[in-house]
């Protein structure tokens, strides 16, 4: 008996053909997110320290290097629990440069540039995961935050 009601459990769920949500939810109701990567005189930073995620919410990372040097933002396990719609860069004028889609997992922004980074987060974290900046000193310098994606 248990098997007829899996099979036709089964069955209904394939005759009734895929389900899809309305609109493009990647694209809907985008929260900006300002990430700032700089230097003082207590080393080098992301600002703020310490983020939260929501999955299936749709975020624009807005990374902008405040210094002199380039740095550059490491997803590291986080990478591995989003999906990167795309990068777009800009110049001076706001007009489009670059549209950059695919699987990235770190961004390197020029001095006094900024790069907008469109994600949806995909996996929660159990515990608080990492990002930083993998430029040679500039991780031991201080270059790091805290995600948690719920």
């Amino acid at each position: 008996m248990k098997r007829t009601i899996i099979a036709h459990a089964v069955l209904a769920f394939v005759l009734a053909g895929p389900t899809y949500a309305e609109g493009d939810l990647s694209r809907a109701n985008v929260i900006d997110v300002a990430i700032e990567l700089g230097s003082n005189d207590d080393g080098m930073y992301l600002k703020p320290d310490n983020y939260e995620f929501v999955t299936g919410q749709a975020y624009k990372l807005v990374l902008t290097n405040v210094d002199e040097i380039k740095h550059e933002l490491a997803l590291n396990e986080m990478g591995e629990r989003i999906f990167t719609r795309k990068i777009e860069i800009a110049d001076e004028k706001g007009e489009l440069v670059a549209e950059i889609k695919g699987n990235i997992r770190e961004v390197e922004v020029g001095p006094g540039k900024t790069v907008e980074w469109f994600i949806v987060p995909v996996q929660t974290t159990e515990e608080p995961v990492e990002i930083t900046c993998e430029i040679p000193g500039h991780l031991e310098a201080g270059m790091r935050a805290s995600v948690m994606i719920k």
